[in-house]
């Protein structure tokens, strides 16, 4: 840890927590180290932390920064147990946001033939159809967990749809993705601990989709595998391994983002009476209080880059091969671009969040998540307008320095 952070921060055990994942409240330790130390080097982590909007901003437009960066998690590990655990390294590195061009360029331009914001817009009806299944599923039980009732069955069932994935595969298909963005999701020493669970699981998923995909060539569909499945090999096209890691992508993508939104935002507003109240009152507002619960909980708290080159930052340089850490969840919180920052404000004007990330790997499914998460939670809380928290003080964030969710979310309908 450097000497500015172990001479000025009051709890050094929070710092600690947060670099394992654990901090519950991440956002005061977050604002010290954006107003103190806002190009920080974290000996925990071995990494910059960037914590200030413009800075990340500048650095998602800075090619000197690589989304390639799955050698930086393989060597953490132990000599035998890393090649031992390669393929796992090399699948990671064909998932979309593993990559950097020309290699992305290609990879996105495939996905974005069939991954369009008109897609998301012709799910509108079906996504409504199926928040209206689980809604009237749960009426019957007066209560629920808006994470493992709701809020992951919801995305899950989308993004299978439109990839090609029988829904009865979901469950087993999330339990390998725990595993697998358990690893992504880490940093240090803890990968050590967690690597071999995620290799098993990576290879479950990869022989799952290498025979539905060998079955989509031969007798195609209409969905996003097919459609990948016949341009593996050609010219221009994919590669096994770059199909393989595109699948696990952006079913990870597709579904872990939009369950934090709703979650996240359904906490939010149980939190906040006075917000649940004027959205109940005037939904209309459904599309700006989407923006504000992904800027005020960004359901993706970091962005990791790889330096390819020594870049100098406010006086502080950091050296070629050193990995650099995106702080969403502080830019987001920034007062500098952010009036009232740390207000909810449901109808903030013109929120340049980055929840999303920024430039070439700007989310392709932001606009599913957006109306996703839209119909969600304006549907639970219309047809369950007196939902309350269960027992507000038994919540748990999950431990992932990544992804900021809840493990559940018990609520009395």
């Amino acid at each position: 840890m450097n000497m500015a952070l172990s001479d000025h921060l009051d709890n050094l055990e929070e710092y600690l927590l947060y670099c394992e994942g654990r901090l519950a409240d991440p956002y005061p330790l977050l604002e010290w180290l954006r107003e103190r130390d806002p190009i920080h080097w974290s000996e925990r982590l071995t990494s910059w932390l960037i914590t200030r909007y413009d800075d990340v901003y500048a650095c998602l437009n800075d090619p000197r920064l690589a989304s390639n960066r799955a050698s930086a998690y393989m060597r953490v590990l132990p000599e035998p147990q890393r090649r031992e655990l390669e393929p796992l390294g090399e699948h990671i590195s064909n998932w979309l946001g593993f990559t950097d061009p020309p290699k992305h360029t290609r990879m996105r331009k495939l996905v974005s033939k069939v991954f369009t914001p008109r897609l998301a817009e012709d799910m509108r009806d079906r996504i409504q159809a199926i928040v209206h299944a689980l809604l009237h599923r749960a009426r019957s039980r007066g209560q629920m967990d808006i994470i493992k009732d709701f809020a992951f069955p919801l995305p899950a069932t989308v993004i299978c749809e439109i990839l090609g994935i029988d829904s009865d595969k979901q469950e087993e298909f999330k339990a390998c993705l725990d595993d697998i963005n358990a690893f992504v999701g880490g940093f240090g020493p803890s990968l050590t601990k967690i690597a071999n669970q995620a290799y098993e699981s990576q290879k479950k998923v990869a022989s799952f989709l290498r025979e539905l995909a060998l079955q989509r060539r031969s007798q195609p569909l209409t969905d996003m595998i097919s459609a990948l499945a016949a341009v593996e090999g050609i010219d221009g096209g994919l590669t096994e391994q770059e199909l393989l890691g595109l699948c696990v992508f952006l079913f990870s993508a597709g579904e872990e983002t939009t369950v934090s939104l709703i979650g996240n935002g359904m906490l939010l507003l149980m939190r906040n009476p006075d917000v649940l109240q004027r959205l109940k009152e005037e939904p209309e507002l459904g599309k700006s209080a989407i923006e504000e619960f992904l800027r005020y909980e960004s359901p993706i708290q970091i962005l990791p880059r790889l330096a390819v080159d020594d870049i100098e930052m406010r006086g502080r340089w950091i050296r070629k091969g050193q990995a650099v850490i995106l702080v969403l969840g502080s830019a987001n919180r920034d007062p500098s671009v952010f009036s009232d920052s740390h207000q909810l404000k449901i109808d903030r004007q013109n929120n340049r969040h980055l929840a999303f990330g920024w430039n070439i790997h700007f989310c392709l499914g932001a606009p599913l998540a957006r109306i996703e998460g839209q119909i969600a939670i304006t549907s639970l809380i219309q047809t369950f307008p007196n939902i309350r928290l269960q027992d507000k003080n038994a919540l748990k964030w999950r431990d992932n320095l990544t992804i900021r969710c809840l493990e559940s979310l018990p609520v009395q309908l």
